[in-house]
């Protein structure tokens, strides 16, 4: 093999490392992009989480029951879309998630309307499926591993 060729090889080779190495910072840039994106819509789901009142079951508001159950959905549809990071929201809301959502399913029917909350949480599909995920997580912190 002549000299020429172990050149061209070389840089053959390291013309393939350098894009490999490109490849995976423009990798870990997007990524880094992506987590930043979705963790600036923490702050306005903050403000819908933290402008919900307390649900009285037995003399439910409409309103706050109807406000309730759209801003969960919110949330849940958020992180269904992946437009935050699931994590984030879980660690932050899970509490108020499941406590607003435990309020809403024990109301009776609601005044003005021939529904209950659970009608109306029947509605929220996403809410009702992250509410499943959350409470689960919730119910398995403090448990003992398995492996030892």
């Amino acid at each position: 093999m002549s000299l020429y060729e172990m050149l061209s090889i070389i840089t053959a080779a390291g013309s393939v490392l350098a894009a490999g190495v490109a490849v995976w910072v423009s990798y870990k840039v997007h990524r880094s992009q992506t987590l930043l994106a979705q963790r600036q819509l923490l702050l306005p789901l903050w403000q819908y989480i933290s402008g919900l009142n307390e649900i009285n079951s037995e003399k439910p508001i409409t309103p706050d029951v109807i406000k309730s159950a759209n801003t969960l959905e919110l949330v849940a549809l958020c992180c269904e879309g992946q437009m935050i990071d699931p994590k984030v929201v879980k660690r932050t809301f899970s509490d108020v998630f499941i406590t607003q959502f435990d309020q809403i399913k024990r109301c009776g029917t609601l005044p003005g309307m021939a529904k209950n909350g659970d009608d109306i949480l029947r509605e929220c599909r996403a809410a009702s499926s992250f509410y499943e995920e959350v409470r689960k997580e919730h119910l398995g912190r403090g448990q003992l591993s398995k492996g030892g």
